[in-house]
């Protein structure tokens, strides 16, 4: 293994060495006292310190942030760092005189122990959801599968068919926001929960590069577009829609047209909707859900395609 690999491994966030070297990390700076050291000395400390939290925060932050947000987070956690030293140096010292009190001869060395024991627990459940991950991806095959440092998440390819149908959905309005959505479908991938794909009946959606793509609005919407299809196993209609966040393509979601049952917990994971195998767009209807009046292009499409039915011909 090269050396950048290795770092790369080290700053993956739910890597179990990122969790070992933070607990460690914290636990050496634990050992010294702030109280003995020179005014020099406690700078270096403090700006060490922050410097962690900086590193620590810039690694470990939601898959698709941007690099301005994720130097913004890290500068503003190293500067909370910053300020809050002398209060945090005053309860440092006031647990020190407790555990002496007590007849703790090595003070030092208990909190040190503490902040290691501390920091393992903080960074257990990403260790976990992250071995998940790992195990059912492997068990599935699936590959494109991004686990690197820049999400603690599984990234994989979109799903051609999903693709296909997000593009006929924005083909079919004349939505002003089509046409930066369309821009944002190149970039587009899946993200895994718990390594399968479409969980929960959604088809999460991350953007690759999305600070450098044209953003939709309104930022948050659903998109005023469904695709129905009869599904070739069971005959029953489903129905597909899409969503928006921030300005950039968010979910995928499909329906049971059948079934008008709430959702329950105990269909977590189930992702028996989608389809096994995605239907060409001629089998599909797309659908305008708002009152707006039927638009020239959509129109222009459904002549293009004669199996996409029109709403008046649905």
């Amino acid at each position: 293994m090269s050396a950048s690999q290795f770092f790369r491994r080290v700053l993956a966030p739910g890597r179990p060495e990122r969790a070992v070297v933070l607990a460690v990390a914290l636990g050496a700076a634990t050992l010294i006292d702030p109280a003995k050291l020179t005014t020099g000395k406690r700078a270096a400390y403090r700006l060490g310190l922050a410097g962690l939290t900086a590193a620590d925060i810039a690694t470990d932050v939601p898959p698709g942030t941007s690099a301005t947000a994720r130097s913004a987070a890290a500068v503003a956690a190293g500067g909370a760092v910053l300020g809050l030293s002398e209060a945090g140096e005053a309860f440092d010292a006031r647990l020190q005189r407790a555990l002496v009190r007590r007849g703790v001869s090595r003070p030092r060395l208990v909190l040190a122990a503490a902040g290691v024991a501390i920091s393992l627990a903080a960074e257990l459940p990403s260790v976990i959801r992250a071995s998940r991950i790992r195990r059912a991806l492997a068990a599935r095959g699936l590959a494109g599968v991004d686990l690197g440092p820049e999400t603690d998440s599984a990234l994989a390819e979109l799903p051609d068919g999903a693709r296909a149908v997000i593009a006929g959905m924005l083909d079919y309005s004349a939505e002003p926001s089509a046409g930066a959505l369309l821009a944002q479908l190149d970039s587009a991938r899946e993200q895994l929960w718990e390594g399968v794909s479409g969980s929960y009946d959604v088809i999460s959606i991350d953007v690759a590069d999305a600070e450098t793509l044209p953003r939709a609005v309104p930022h948050v919407q659903r998109f005023p577009v469904s695709a129905t299809f009869a599904d070739p196993v069971s005959g029953s209609t489903r129905v597909l829609r899409l969503f928006v966040e921030s300005g950039m393509l968010a979910q995928l979601t499909i329906e049971d047209a059948s079934v008008t049952d709430e959702w329950s917990a105990g269909d977590a994971n189930a992702s028996a909707l989608w389809p096994a195998q995605w239907p060409q767009l001629a089998e599909i209807t797309f659908a305008l859900d708002s009152d707006a009046p039927t638009d020239r292009r959509g129109a222009r499409i459904a002549r293009m395609r004669p199996g996409i039915a029109r709403p008046d011909r649905a």
